[in-house]
């Protein structure tokens, strides 16, 4: 697959819902709901990309077992018609209730060369933007950043977007070898279970 990096001037959307579970609960409930629910967004309209993201207890450092699926949105249509629609958003809610989602408005996207079926983990990084920082230099150096990791083989799917809500930056990267990749000694990182990715990179 060829790389690319694409400056997002569309209605994309990134999307995450954390769900914090406790730490006592059985992971591989989650691990099984993936493996027989996971292909049903494999082909739908409207999505780029999903990753079914978890964190467990101690492991890569984490302090919390979590489930929180991670979204590239075509268009805030398709996503809301996801989420409030009934189709789709719904059977987290009655299985889990019903979850904060973060969203962010993306500025870069780049395609890196590792296919969906090799992603192993994924990083997200967010960062608060100060009140004193130049927005234009905030965007530009998290442009920079991402746009770097074309280069690396092992990458699937690097993203950076902006919450204006709460004034942070979001790094997403989905990896088939997380060692070489933490953004910060901050950074998150999550198992992935499966990548639905309904279109072919464009």
């Amino acid at each position: 697959m060829t790389t690319a990096a694409e400056r997002i001037r569309d209605s994309q959307l990134i999307m995450q819902y954390p769900i914090t579970l406790p730490t006592d609960y059985d992971m591989d409930i989650i691990r099984e709901r993936v493996r027989t629910r996971g292909a049903a967004l494999d082909d739908r309209a409207g999505l780029i990309c999903k990753a079914y993201c978890i964190r467990e207890t101690g492991v890569h450092a984490s302090p919390v077992n979590q489930y929180a699926p991670f979204y590239l949105w075509a268009d805030a249509a398709a996503a809301a018609d996801f989420l409030w629609h009934g189709t789709g958003f719904d059977g987290i809610v009655r299985d889990f209730g019903r979850p904060t989602v973060r969203t962010w408005l993306p500025e870069i996207r780049v395609l890196g060369p590792a296919p969906a079926n090799a992603v192993t983990h994924a990083l997200l990084h967010t960062e608060p933007i100060a009140g004193d920082t130049d927005l234009v230099r905030a965007g530009t150096e998290l442009t920079t950043r991402i746009t770097a990791r074309h280069r690396d083989d092992r990458v699937h799917l690097a993203l950076g977007g902006i919450d204006p809500t709460t004034w942070q930056t979001v790094e997403f990267v989905t990896v088939t070898d997380p060692d070489q990749f933490a953004v910060t000694a901050t950074a998150e990182i999550f198992d992935v279970l499966h990548i639905s990715q309904p279109a072919p990179w464009s």
